[in-house]
């Protein structure tokens, strides 16, 4: 199991809007039980995807700014940032197979 890396608000610009792989980023919270049920999975598809997309995450309590320019309400809450732009956007605890089918969509058109 790989370690999905935190990213700080002062890294966000770099690691995540000018990336050149797409991101799939965990906006989550130490306090959250499903955000930490969630990890072991993140994790999974971070090393079964490396090198094709990036796998991150965002504790909302220490980057607030970041959660609120993105309209964070809960948590978790995924946005897949491609090029700069927000592809896709889902809540909630998710399914490793549904990640994954997003993140297999993001890697088919990257191509």
């Amino acid at each position: 199991m790989t370690e999905v890396k935190e990213v700080s608000e002062s890294l966000f610009q770099g690691e995540i809007m000018e990336s050149k792989l797409p991101v799939l980023v965990d906006f989550y919270a130490q306090w959250c039980g499903p955000c930490k049920a969630m990890a072991p999975a993140l994790a999974d598809l971070a090393l079964e995807y490396e090198g094709q997309v990036r796998v991150v995450k965002i504790d909302i309590d220490a980057a607030p700014g970041i959660a609120d320019a993105y309209g964070i309400a809960s948590v978790p809450t995924f946005l897949l940032i491609r090029g700069g732009e927000v592809a896709a956007r889902f809540s909630g605890a998710q399914t490793r197979s549904k990640i994954a089918a997003i993140l297999d969509t993001a890697v088919e058109q990257r191509a």
